[in-house]
């Protein structure tokens, strides 16, 4: 993923709008690209900071983002570990719906 890339994903990434690849990519890069680590909290701190303050409540930004950020890998794992899942039951519902048609042709 290059920089302009995950600079047109950050808004997507703040509104939970991304899908697997696209979270994973971007997480990645994130993670190595210190240019794009820091327009992420600057885009962050815009977006949520400004509604704190509008709120008038009390807040810890740096926290809420790399909070936010190990939210996010944790949900890439569990989407992961679910896909990965779906392929198993499709798997075994194919292997009953073969054993079937076997059962019911030589029976």
């Amino acid at each position: 993923m290059t920089c302009k890339e995950a600079d047109k994903l950050i808004p997507l990434f703040l509104d939970d709008d991304l899908d697997n690849r696209e979270l994973s990519e971007f997480l990645s890069h994130v993670e190595t690209c210190p240019g794009c680590k820091e327009e992420l909290t600057i885009q962050f701190l815009v977006k949520v900071g400004m509604k704190r303050l509008e709120d008038g409540n009390t807040f810890n930004l740096r926290n809420e983002l790399d909070a936010l950020l190990l939210d996010a890998n944790k949900r890439l794992t569990t989407r992961k570990y679910l896909v990965l899942s779906s392929y198993l039951l499709q798997a075994v519902v194919l292997a009953l719906g073969g054993t079937a048609l076997f059962l019911a042709l030589f029976l």
